[in-house]
């Protein structure tokens, strides 16, 4: 094969958060209004925006770490539902607080909803990242071995 295995994981996971990410884009699509010309009536091409929301890529970037985040604060004997609990818990607190963020730099007003329904995207982009990249390059096993000391 043309990539070792790690690469083809690392290919994985980044598709796969390519594909979760995706809940976070907005594509906006707006079609120009027929113009009336001397000959006869035009309508315009579509024309299509691409853009991304600054508040929506700091969530994504603290989604892929978050799950770094919870490997050093937790043991490797730490239940699975814990770290999960966790997790779920870190993405509805950085949801909230993204949002806020959004409403205080805009000046409009707090949208809860809206936050509410940002975690669970972060939360699956979180659990990707973990299972598709952190976990088989072995930076979690890595990230829970620091800060311990072997008694000696």
């Amino acid at each position: 094969m043309f990539f070792t295995r790690p690469a083809r994981r690392i290919a994985a996971a980044l598709a796969t958060l390519w594909l979760a990410t995706g809940a976070f884009l907005t594509v906006t699509a707006t079609s120009a209004t027929a113009v009336a010309l001397d000959t006869g009536t035009a309508t315009a091409p579509p024309a299509f925006a691409f853009t991304l929301d600054p508040a929506t890529v700091v969530q994504i970037l603290v989604a892929i770490v978050l799950p770094v985040l919870v490997g050093l604060v937790t043991t490797r004997v730490t239940s699975g539902a814990a770290k999960a609990w966790l997790l779920a818990a870190l993405s509805l607190v950085t949801s909230l607080l993204v949002e806020l963020g959004r409403a205080v730099a805009q000046g409009v007003t707090y949208d809860f909803g809206v936050a509410l329904l940002a975690a669970i995207p972060a939360f699956v982009v979180s659990v990707a990242t973990h299972y598709g990249l952190w976990k088989p390059t072995g930076v979690t096993d890595k990230v829970q071995a620091v800060g311990r000391h072997r008694a000696g």
